[in-house]
């Protein structure tokens, strides 16, 4: 009895945080936060780290870009794997949830509800991928770069929950699911390249 009383204070505290995430809104921000949640708009921001990388790593470049697409096809995958198996719903698919989490309109005027299940948040768990790749292998592990590129991950994990498509726990979870996709693979390298 002790672990459904658990996981039914941590279901609500989880509703709790995220109808106060979700809340915390303006009608100017609605836009802003799609904006912010659009994979294709950061796509100049990849190709600058990619610049970056070339760059720092001159020949090895290949094969750190050949990790991080490694690193992040298991990161997406792997949570839509686990999205499948625990089928939690997204707040914006949560019937008790209908008058309670803000919506946000898509271009074409429909409300974006995302797809059924959201545990845990592949682009929080992505977008953690890059930040480590970002910290480790273009930012000369300047304080700086850690500040900017971290702050742009939880950017991107808030705009879920303020899209009302993730709780906080979905977005949590999937940082520590990057997290621990990016050390097996990056780690493994490592641990290999040592060895020869």
């Amino acid at each position: 009895m002790l672990l459904p009383s658990f996981m039914e204070t941590l279901t609500h505290i989880d509703t709790i945080v995220t109808l106060f995430l979700n809340g915390l809104r303006a009608p100017w921000l609605d836009a802003v936060m799609w904006w912010i949640s659009d994979r294709f708009v950061w796509i100049p921001l990849y190709v600058f780290i990619l610049f970056l990388v070339v760059k720092k790593w001159k020949k090895k470049f290949i094969l750190l870009i050949l990790l991080l697409v490694l690193t992040i096809t298991i990161s997406d995958q792997g949570c839509n794997l686990l999205k499948k198996s625990t089928q939690r719903l997204r707040p914006s698919h949560n019937i008790a949830l209908e008058h309670k989490i803000h919506l946000v309109k898509q271009p074409n005027g429909d409300l974006y509800r995302g797809g059924q299940f959201g545990f845990p948040s592949a682009h929080a768990s992505n977008a953690m991928v890059f930040a480590l790749f970002v910290f480790f292998f273009a930012g000369n592990r300047k304080m700086w770069v850690l500040i900017a590129i971290f702050f742009w991950a939880e950017l991107l994990g808030y705009s879920r929950i303020y899209l009302g498509v993730h709780y906080w726990l979905d977005v949590e979870c999937g940082y520590f699911v990057g997290t621990m996709c990016f050390a097996a693979v990056f780690g493994s390298y490592k641990y290999f390249m040592q060895r020869r």
